[in-house]
């Protein structure tokens, strides 16, 4: 696995660390001396793991503002103790300060917390068997094992997330935007538009007589009419707008920054563009048509965009009801 660890810390407190323990030539390996120097490698390449210099007091901050980013919390943080005397402990040798820092530490979204100083803290501790070098480095290693497994497993469900969220929004035949894709999108094109002041339009594109295609030729030829009008379609628009399978051999395309006038003339270019180059399906050289319904987004409109689909699917059914091969769109659309 091709990780990346940060360490923020001053002095020695990098060089320690990677001499310290093993494995970590393995991984590429960073080191800041200050907050803000992390903070600013983290927003553009965060690294896998965080190992923090506890003594810093900034660096408490950087961990709990780390994990309130949703999109930041998966990377593993590590507070690292490497003072000498940074508790006040009891002459008995009590140990709940440690307690107490771990808890803080914990609360401060650090993944773990670390006691790694050269010597105990200057107390009665004589009762105590104080861990060597190789013990604390052991101790070390194992944290970053864990951060490293963690975050194996974190990249691994996000890629299995994509691979499902992909699916679930994309039509099976066309390979292109699904109706669901469509019902997500259109909200945020709208809430787009409006807070930047742009014109959107929608336009409904249905293949005339698609039915007879289906009881003539066969399903299988059906199909693949769909498939390739799919893809002349995308061909021909623009890289800003959006292609929709609705459902059956009806198709959806979001405009963005166009206004309905501009769409409607886009929507006879394609019209234009379906119905002078037949389909060449098997043996088969298709002839296809198609209606368009034209509408554009109005001040009025509903935020999910239930008003401005429907405008475009009456203009679709005046497109029908006027002879097909024709775009519609309704003045007041």
């Amino acid at each position: 696995m091709n990780a990346s660890v940060l360490l923020v810390g001053d002095g020695n407190f990098p060089s320690s660390l990677v001499g310290s323990v093993r494995g970590f030539s393995a991984l590429t390996i960073d080191s800041v001396p200050s907050t803000e120097e992390a903070e600013a490698i983290i927003q553009t390449r965060p690294p896998d793991l965080l190992l923090l210099q506890s003594s810093l007091p900034d660096n408490w901050k950087l961990c709990r503002t780390l994990k309130k980013q949703r999109q930041l919390a998966w990377v593993y943080c590590i507070l690292l103790e490497d003072r000498v005397n940074f508790l006040s402990v009891p002459a008995n040798g009590s140990l709940v300060d440690l307690v107490n820092l771990t808890t803080k530490a914990l609360e401060a979204g650090a993944d773990a917390y670390l006691w790694l100083p050269q010597k105990w803290p200057d107390a009665d501790f004589s009762h105590q068997e104080f861990p060597t070098q190789a013990a604390q480095s052991r101790l070390l290693e194992a944290q970053v094992r864990t951060g490293l497994h963690r975050v194996r497993s974190y990249r691994e469900l996000t890629r299995a997330n994509d691979l499902l969220s992909a699916i679930a929004l994309a039509d099976p035949l066309t390979q292109i935007n699904n109706r669901r894709a469509f019902d997500w999108e259109l909200p945020r094109q709208i809430k787009n538009a409006r807070s930047k002041e742009l014109d959107l339009s929608l336009m409904i594109v249905d293949i005339d007589y698609f039915k007879t295609v289906n009881d003539t030729y066969g399903h299988l030829v059906g199909d693949q009419a769909l498939k390739m009008l799919a893809e002349r379609l995308q061909y021909n628009m623009r890289f800003y707008d959006t292609l929709f399978r609705y459902g059956g051999e009806e198709f959806v395309i979001l405009l963005s920054n166009t206004t309905s006038e501009e769409a409607f003339i886009i929507g006879r270019r394609f019209c234009q563009l379906i119905s002078e180059k037949p389909f060449p399906i098997e043996s088969v050289d298709l002839n296809l048509t198609v209606s368009i319904g034209v509408s554009g987004l109005l001040p009025t409109d509903d935020n999910q965009g239930t008003n401005l689909l429907h405008r475009a699917d009456q203009n679709l059914l005046k497109a029908k009801a006027e002879g097909r091969n024709r775009v519609v769109l309704n003045p007041a659309s």
